[in-house]
């Protein structure tokens, strides 16, 4: 049996400006320079883990892009037909995430200006990414959660006057 402790070695490819700052941390930690870029990797893994789960699709899903989708979309370069893909794929009806609010996700990304012409429309923090976020929890995460917890109350009620 393997054990879940045992260290596989992995090469990376690594700027110069990458390697010195790892090593001015580990300095400054009194850390081997091994342990800092170990404790990176799994400091950005638990911040994009909620891509692991093949579970998560649609509104469920867009918490995760919520928080790192802006360095994950200009990293990885992903348009909105790719975004779409990876938010919506799979998703039900009511599961999905509006086509219109996945290309306000990618613009913000951007950085450009039309992005917040748009947020004007849609949300009280008008023209900022806290905007967007502000716009798209309360759309598809707040909004589900208030009506789980309605209807969860509202059963409740029946099973407490015998209904």
């Amino acid at each position: 049996m393997v054990s879940a402790k045992r260290k596989k070695a992995v090469s990376f490819r690594l700027t110069s400006s990458d390697v010195r700052t790892i090593k001015i941390i580990a300095a400054r930690l009194g850390a081997r320079d091994s342990d800092v870029a170990r404790f990176a990797l799994k400091l950005l893994l638990s911040r994009i883990a909620p891509f692991a789960d093949p579970d998560l699709r649609g509104r469920r899903l867009l918490p995760a892009f919520l928080e790192v989708g802006e360095e994950l979309i200009r990293h990885f370069e992903l348009d909105v037909v790719r975004l779409k893909t990876i938010i919506n794929d799979g998703a039900s009806g009511e599961q999905r995430v509006d086509d219109n609010d996945i290309v306000l996700l990618a613009m913000s990304a951007s950085g450009g200006t039309y992005a917040a012409m748009h947020l004007e429309d849609f949300s009280r923090h008008a023209g900022t990414l806290e905007g967007l976020r502000g716009y798209l929890y309360d759309k598809y995460v707040h909004r589900h959660a208030a009506a789980r917890a309605e209807a969860a109350q509202g059963s409740q009620l029946s099973v407490a006057h015998g209904g």
